[in-house]
C-alpha cells in the first residue's frame, strides 16, 4: 500500500501583511490534525521561528518543525526548503503542512518544489494582503499591476496564484473600504476565494484541507506573473540589518523615532526589546510601513530572579540564577534584538537614529536608582 501524499497550505505575502499572527493562531486551534510547520525568514534574526516555535508542541525535537532564515526560500535558501521536504516526505506521523514565506519570497519556486516530490500535494496557495497598506500604496489595489514600485510584480504574483486570498487587520478600516479593497482583488483573480481577517482569526478549515490548488492553473498563471526570475529580494536596493545590544531602549525616545521619523523606505522592522520602564517585560516589536505594534511576550529571568511575586521556590530561584550566569552582569537575559528591513539608504539613517534611543550610561544609572521614565506607549499591552 502507498504512502499517502502529504498535503501542503502554502502561507505567503507582503512584509508585515500578518502571515506570523495568523500561524500562530493557527497552528493552536487546529486540534484534529497533527500538523508540520515550516516558517521562513529573510533575516539573519531569527524572529517568526521564535514566535511560532513552542517547547511542548511544535519544535525540531518533536520533528514537526523547521526554521529557515537568512534568505528567502525562493533565492538563496530555496535548497534548505528543498532539503526540509526530502526530510518530511513519506512522514505517517504528519497529516497537514504550513509553510509561513518571508516577505520577498515568489510563489513559483515553491510550487515547482512542492509539485516535483510525489510524497506531497499542494492543497491550498494563500495569499495575505494588509488592507492599511493595500490603501495606502496601492490606491486601495487600483494600482496593484502598477509596476512603479519595486514590490508590485511580486505582489501581484502573489495574489494571481492564490487559491485563497486574505484581507488581514480588517479591524483598522471601514467596511466600505474593505468592499473596495475586495472589488479590485477579485479583478485580478476571479477564481480565489477571498475572505477578511481581524487579528488572525479565521476558520482553519478554510486554510487546511481546501483542495482549491489546481496544477495547470498554477502553470498557465505563471507563464504571465512569474516570469522575473526569482531572487531574495524585489529590489537590489533590499535588505536587512540587525540589531544586538543590551541596552535598554529608551521608552520616550523610541516612540518619536518610529511615530515621527520612519523612513518611507523602511518597510519592516521586529524583534525583540525592554525598555527600563517596564524592566520586567519581553516586548515583541512589530512595525510593518506606517503600523507599529508591541505585545508583552514574557518575563526576562533577570527580573524574575528576585521573586517580585513571592511565587517562586527556592529551587526555582537557584535554576534561575544558574541560567543568568553566564548574562550581561548588569542586565542579565535582557537585551534588544531588532531586524530591519528596507532600502540600504533608509537603514543607515534609521538605525544610526535608533542608536540614539538606547539608554546613556547616565539614564542607566537612573534605572538602577529606580527612577521614573517618561513612558508615551500604552499602560497595557496585549499578552500573548
Amino acid at each position: 500500500m502507498s504512502t499517502p501524499k502529504i498535503p501542503i497550505t502554502i502561507l505567503s505575502g507582503f512584509l508585515g501583511s500578518g502571515k506570523t499572527t495568523l500561524l500562530r493562531k493557527l497552528v493552536h486551534e487546529v486540534k484534529d490534525l497533527r500538523l508540520g510547520v515550516i516558517v521562513n525568514d529573510m533575516s539573519d534574526l531569527e524572529v517568526d521561528g521564535d514566535l511560532v516555535r513552542d517547547p511542548e508542541v511544535f519544535n525540531e525535537k518533536r520533528g514537526n518543525f523547521r526554521s529557515i532564515y537568512a534568505g528567502s526560500i525562493s533565492g538563496t535558501r530555496r535548497s534548505a526548503f528543498a532539503e526540509a521536504l526530502d526530510d518530511w516526505s513519506g512522514r505517517t506521523d504528519l497529516d497537514h503542512i504550513v509553510v509561513e514565506t518571508s516577505g520577498s519570497t515568489h510563489p513559483w519556486p515553491l510550487i515547482q518544489e512542492i509539485c516535483a516530490r510525489p510524497g506531497y500535494s499542494l492543497d491550498t496557495f494563500v495569499a495575505l494582503i494588509d488592507a492599511k497598506s493595500l490603501i495606502q500604496d496601492y490606491d486601495s489595489g487600483r494600482q496593484i499591476c502598477d509596476h512603479a514600485q519595486p514590490q508590485a510584480p511580486l505582489m501581484a504574483a502573489q495574489i494571481a496564484l492564490a487559491n485563497v486570498i486574505l484581507i488581514t487587520k480588517a479591524e483598522k478600516l471601514a467596511p466600505k473600504a474593505i468592499s473596495e479593497i475586495a472589488q479590485h482583488l477579485t479583478k485580478l483573480n476571479p477564481s480565489a476565494a477571498l475572505y477578511t481577517t481581524s487579528y488572525g482569526n479565521i476558520k482553519p478549515s478554510l486554510l487546511l484541507g481546501t483542495g482549491r490548488f489546481d496544477a495547470a492553473v498554477a502553470q498557465t498563471l505563471a507563464e504571465t506573473w512569474c516570469s522575473k526570475e526569482p531572487d531574495d529580494s524585489f529590489s537590489t536596493d533590499l535588505g536587512s540589518t540587525v540589531i544586538h545590544d543590551p541596552r535598554p531602549l529608551h521608552p520616550r525616545r523610541l516612540h518619536t523615532l518610529f511615530n515621527e521619523r520612519l523612513g518611507v523606505g523602511i518597510h519592516r522592522s521586529k524583534g525583540f526589546i525592554w525598555m527600563p520602564s517596564r524592566d520586567r517585560d519581553v516586548l515583541l516589536w512589530n512595525q510593518a510601513a506606517g503600523s507599529i505594534e508591541m505585545e508583552l511576550m514574557a518575563y526576562w529571568k533577570a527580573a524574575l530572579v528576585s521573586n517580585p511575586d513571592g511565587k517562586l521556590l527556592p529551587e526555582e530561584i537557584t535554576m534561575l540564577q544558574a541560567m543568568l550566569k553566564e548574562t550581561h552582569p548588569l542586565f542579565g537575559d535582557r537585551a534588544c534584538e531588532l531586524t530591519i528591513i528596507g532600502t540600504a539608504h533608509d537603514r543607515l539613517i534609521f538605525t544610526q537614529e535608533l542608536e540614539s534611543c538606547f539608554c546613556t550610561p547616565e539614564e542607566i544609572t537612573q534605572w538602577k536608582q529606580g527612577r521614573p521614565f517618561d513612558d508615551p506607549w500604552p499602560k497595557t499591552l496585549l499578552s500573548v
